[in-house]
């Protein structure tokens, strides 16, 4: 290799990537001081809750409402869900699925959530003991809202595929082959290129526990006066940033829309999203936010340009997104998916040993809310940066996890680290080598030879190429990035 760096030198010489978060309401069964009348059933996959049991429940009075509770026992360690019958909510009904195992619950869901059916699935629960609370006007009569328990059946058929292409490795065009008259600057020793920092990662988290697990990666002092850790994170090569609103108390129930970036707001969200993404060029996005009141760790497969009725209002005029759907280059209450390794991620979430679970949701939405409009947003960037099939504007994963509400702060940190480490070892794999100029997967002489026939105007390259070819980073391709690569190739015999 000495003979190959002397080889070079002399050359230039001669120049050279259902949980979901509803508006907040809290089951009255933890605030009634009398003890519920319940009935239990036990109920077994894709069962229908029997009539007669549901006339046999005598509700509660509590404050100026009736309170109907069954408990359901299910047999199952599985997440189950439940369907819920649209025509059964009256205005002011609210149901509750309580998690008795551990005093968390999903929901409320009301007429106004589910008024347009998009949703008409619970949030999962992984429990064996189950209470589902109704609460009417008093003197109202009670038509039973929930169908059948359901057992999401795992993976769709289409399931690889769509991983497949949402992970492909971009393969960019060779550099223009070998063309006559190079376009270099023949008053110049290099080439200056226009480039941003090409690995960003980006967090964004709405209602705690998730604000608050991804502050320490924001570079904002007022926010994290602790300091910013996602500086060449774990020095694994990428730089990790977060964006989140913050609230007061900082451990809000209901929350309400609080301050800051990504405000709980359509309009606030949009704005605040492209300028993030404009400013930080992320090669992978993880967008989190509170979902179940439980401790898990929910891996959504998809999310939906749903169009305007299909939405649930936030706090501010205009109540529902506008434009909507939000994107025009996809078709109305269409899907995109997530490109995150959800696999992996919830492999190294089991093993952990932490006091919260992963789930991987593959068969239902993200929520219809302020939850979805924010995944969506992320999916559908990364679905811009594909388009444009360029290195530096790749973003090769996106995706969004719900949280579970009991989840303590400190371990969904450890939780946030654990995902990034499974994000980049795909990103490893993905992300186009540094001097790769002909794009083999390796970086080789073969690639020392095509940059100094660049420099040497004997071959042209296009801007991806010239990306690439900049190996020491300093928005210039000249006898530097000769001299490094040939180092890279030396230390690698």
């Amino acid at each position: 290799m000495k003979i190959l760096r002397y080889f070079v030198q002399t050359i230039i010489c001669y120049g050279v990537l259902f949980a979901q978060e509803l508006p907040y309401g809290k089951p009255n069964f933890f605030q009634m001081k009398e003890d519920p009348k319940t009935k239990e059933l036990t109920l077994a996959t894709g069962s229908v809750i029997p009539q007669y049991v549901i006339d046999k429940i005598e509700p509660v009075k509590h404050l100026s409402y009736d309170i109907y509770h069954l408990r359901i026992t299910t047999g199952k360690d599985d997440p189950v869900r439940f369907e819920l019958v649209p025509e059964n909510f009256s205005d002011e009904m609210e149901l509750f699925f309580i998690d008795l195992e551990i005093n968390g619950w999903v929901g409320p869901y009301s007429k106004t959530v589910i008024r347009n059916g998009a949703n008409l699935v619970s949030g999962g629960l992984g429990s064996k003991n189950i209470l589902i609370e109704v609460s009417v006007p008093q003197g109202e009569e009670m038509r039973f809202p929930v169908g059948r328990m359901i057992i999401p059946n795992g993976r769709p058929d289409n399931f690889d595929e769509i991983m497949q292409q949402g992970r492909k490795r971009k393969i960019l065009p060779v550099p223009n082959e070998i063309k006559e008259n190079g376009s270099g600057d023949p008053e110049s020793n290099g080439m200056r290129i226009d480039r941003d920092h090409l690995r960003n990662i980006l967090l964004c988290g709405y209602w705690p526990p998730t604000n608050e697990m991804v502050r320490p990666f924001s570079t904002n002092e007022e926010l994290n006066p602790d300091g910013w850790i996602g500086d060449n994170w774990e020095e694994r090569g990428y730089d990790i940033h977060s964006y989140f609103p913050t609230f007061d108390p900082p451990d809000c129930e209901g929350c309400g829309q609080g301050e800051g970036d990504l405000e709980v707001d359509y309009q606030d969200t949009s704005e605040d999203w492209w300028n993030i993404v404009d400013s930080i060029n992320p090669v992978a996005i993880i967008t989190f936010s509170r979902g179940g009141i439980d401790y898990r760790w929910e891996l959504e497969w998809m999310t939906t340009n749903w169009d305007e009725s299909q939405w649930i209002d936030d706090f501010e005029e205009p109540l529902l997104p506008t434009p909507s759907p939000p994107d025009s280059t996809w078709p109305h209450n269409a899907p995109r998916y997530s490109s995150l390794p959800m696999d992996s991620i919830e492999t190294a979430m089991n093993l952990s040993g932490l006091n919260i679970y992963p789930v991987i949701d593959y068969t239902f939405g993200t929520g219809n809310y302020l939850s979805e409009y924010l995944g969506y947003h992320g999916v559908w960037y990364k679905a811009q940066m594909d388009s444009l099939n360029q290195i530096d504007r790749s973003c090769y994963l996106a995706g969004h996890i719900h949280v579970g509400g009991l989840a303590d702060w400190g371990e969904a940190l450890e939780a946030v680290n654990i995902t990034l480490r499974e994000v980049i070892d795909v990103l490893d794999e993905n992300i186009t080598l540094m001097g790769d100029v002909n794009f083999d997967g390796s970086v080789s002489i073969l690639d020392l030879y095509f940059i100094i026939s660049y420099l040497m105007q004997e071959v042209e390259f296009d801007y991806n190429a010239m990306l690439i070819a900049d190996v020491t980073y300093d928005q210039m391709i000249d006898v530097f990035d000769i001299l490094q690569l040939s180092d890279i190739l030396s230390n690698s015999q």
